[in-house]
């Protein structure tokens, strides 16, 4: 089966689409105070409780812009708001390289043309569509590929996945 082309990565892809932290980064005024938690409603702090840990050591404006989303994922579907939170969940567990890492591929995405990034979104949208299994192998492929072999694959398509034996 031929796979994806021009990917830009499936993690660039799949944190950029759907990311509760990196929505709305112009949400919050620059001059942001801190939020203390215990002052965020008990609605904010169930939504936000991923990053309760870390919320202190939160830049006030990210603290803003989080407490600003929360509210507004209030209104959302308890299934896309359980998605938000497990998003904010993978996003408090990351390491600080990593983190470091989604958002550089976030500047890199806001950098592309309009058709680039509609070919991401495509690409990643059919990469959702793949099989669970198709998905898994393609994130560990890219999980253990070097930094050239995922330039190069962003170049050119993803690698295809294996497939598993016996089929």
């Amino acid at each position: 089966m031929k796979v994806m082309r021009h990917m830009r990565g499936l993690t660039l892809a799949a944190v950029l689409l759907g990311s509760p932290l990196l929505a709305h980064a112009q949400a919050a005024p620059p001059d942001a105070a801190p939020i203390e938690w215990n002052r965020l409603s008990p609605q904010q702090q169930a939504q936000l409780a991923p990053v309760r840990d870390q919320w202190n050591q939160l830049p006030p404006r990210r603290q803003q812009q989080l407490a600003n989303n929360a509210q507004r994922w209030a209104a959302l579907s308890p299934e896309r708001q359980q998605q938000v939170h497990d998003r904010l969940q993978r996003w408090a567990q990351m390491t600080p390289e990593e983190r470091k890492q989604v958002r550089e591929n976030a500047q890199q995405f806001r950098q592309m043309s309009p058709e680039e990034r509609a070919r991401v979104q495509q690409a990643f949208q059919r990469f959702q569509s793949l099989p669970p299994e198709q998905r898994r192998a393609l994130r560990e492929q890219w999980r253990q590929a070097n930094p050239q072999q995922r330039k190069q694959w962003i170049r050119s398509g993803a690698p295809a996945p294996k497939r598993p034996r016996g089929h």
